[in-house]
């Protein structure tokens, strides 16, 4: 199986649901591979050329990396206009990189030119066509290279924010057609919140195979043929994130509070 947390989110932090999803399936004994395409993808981006434009661009540009290297630095957090203006050029080398597709992208989102991710019927066009995201030469190469590497049965993605959505269907699109015999999983916050709604109808039947609203865990495990779930928690797992590359100046260990903790003692405990 794996796990996918795609464009365009706040790169500062590795994706907490896929960690801890990833720990369960190992946990039980189901061999996961995660895979950020959110931080590779905005990296792709940034370090792709850039043909000569303006000077603002051209500046960011020569600069891009020592940018990259800054938002690494705490001194960098002290300083707000060094911090500021590391972002606003960052910003600007994705938004050229992006320019001649259908979308504009930045460090914390993505906007479609043509597709709104309100609409479900643009969200299948995004499907139909993902040659026009501006991540589809990425993508198309990094997933059909783990497709021969680990021949998973199983591709899910954590689909947590509008930004995401596109790119999502973007990329569910390209498997679709690339491996037919996948089954494909789409779970995360934004899928519950959708699927919670008063009349929900689901409008992917055929090309996405399951739908997850809430935890992910028992539903993965079912899919992945283990019926009954150990007693015993799991850890969440990192491995195989590239933990060293996320835009911060420090690793930032993300907190899940929607299944509690050891304490259970807040008044919003579930």
């Amino acid at each position: 199986m794996i796990l996918i947390y795609p464009p365009v989110a706040k790169a500062s932090e590795p994706p907490a649901g896929m960690a801890k999803l990833s720990g369960s399936l190992k946990h039980h004994g189901v061999a996961c591979r995660l895979l950020d395409a959110n931080l590779e993808g905005l990296l792709y981006l940034l370090g792709r050329p850039q043909p000569s434009s303006d000077t603002w661009t051209n500046r960011a540009v020569r600069h891009r990396s020592a940018h990259l290297a800054s938002l690494k630095d705490r001194r960098t957090y002290l300083n707000p206009d060094r911090y500021k203006r590391s972002v606003l050029d960052l910003n600007r080398v994705l938004e050229k990189a992006a320019d001649k597709y259908t979308a504009t992208v930045g460090l914390t989102n993505y906007q479609g030119k043509e597709f709104s991710p309100l609409s479900s019927r643009d969200l299948i066009r995004a499907s139909e066509r993902p040659d026009l995201n501006p991540f589809y030469p990425y993508f198309r190469s990094r997933l059909l290279g783990l497709l021969q590497e680990n021949q998973p049965s199983i591709i899910g993605f954590s689909l947590n924010y509008l930004s995401q959505a596109l790119c999502t269907f973007a990329m569910i699109g390209f498997l679709r057609e690339a491996c037919t015999g996948l089954r494909l999983v789409l779970g995360g916050g934004l899928i519950t919140s959708w699927m919670k709604r008063p009349g929900w109808q689901n409008p992917f039947r055929g090309l996405v195979d399951h739908l997850i609203s809430g935890p992910g865990e028992a539903p993965l495990l079912t899919l992945a043929g283990m019926n009954e779930m150990q007693n015993g928690g799991s850890m969440p797992d990192y491995a195989g994130l590239p933990v060293q590359d996320y835009l911060s100046p420090g690793f930032v260990l993300p907190y899940s509070g929607s299944s509690g903790c050891h304490f259970r003692r807040c008044a919003f405990c579930p």
